[in-house]
């Protein structure tokens, strides 16, 4: 047998597409990421967005606390698109989940996320520990930093 013939059967998983509004979140947030480490880890991530971006092609980013606009009017939520944002941007910190958005989008997050715990000072926001199940409720993350917080013991 080829190795080509044995990767070819082995079962895949099947491939899933986020949605438009989460990579247009996911688009805003590749604007203002920094070098983040392990860089292998975070490449990858980088490379499988733009893939998907290519794919789904004419994908405008959406800043966080907005929803992805399109000439018809909104395409998804508010909710996935800063799912998108984070999931770039994010870090995992012993005090919680921490991002930066522009200062001009900060009270718009904070309106979002209306009824939960943050922490927020000049357009950087901490979701605390204890309110990370509700958060996660309410916005998709993928890639490190979602793999991250399975790790963690969240209460």
């Amino acid at each position: 047998m080829q190795v080509d013939d044995f990767i070819q059967s082995v079962p895949r998983a099947p491939f899933t597409m986020p949605q438009v509004a989460w990579l247009a979140g996911a688009a805003a947030g590749l604007r203002v990421a920094e070098n983040r480490s392990p860089s292998w880890l975070w490449e990858e991530f980088y490379d499988d967005i733009f893939q998907m971006i290519r794919l789904v092609g004419d994908v405008v980013p959406a800043d966080p606390g907005t929803a992805p606009q399109d000439g018809d009017g909104l395409v998804g939520s508010a909710y996935d698109a800063l799912g998108g944002y984070i999931s770039i941007t994010g870090e995992v910190t012993p005090e919680g989940l921490y991002f930066r958005v522009p200062l001009a989008r900060q009270e718009e997050v904070i309106q979002l996320l209306n009824g939960l715990t943050l922490l927020r000072s000049n357009g950087e926001i901490v979701v605390p520990m204890f309110d990370l199940p509700a958060f996660l409720r309410l916005v998709p993350l993928e890639g490190p930093v979602s793999k991250r917080l399975e790790e963690e013991e969240i209460p």
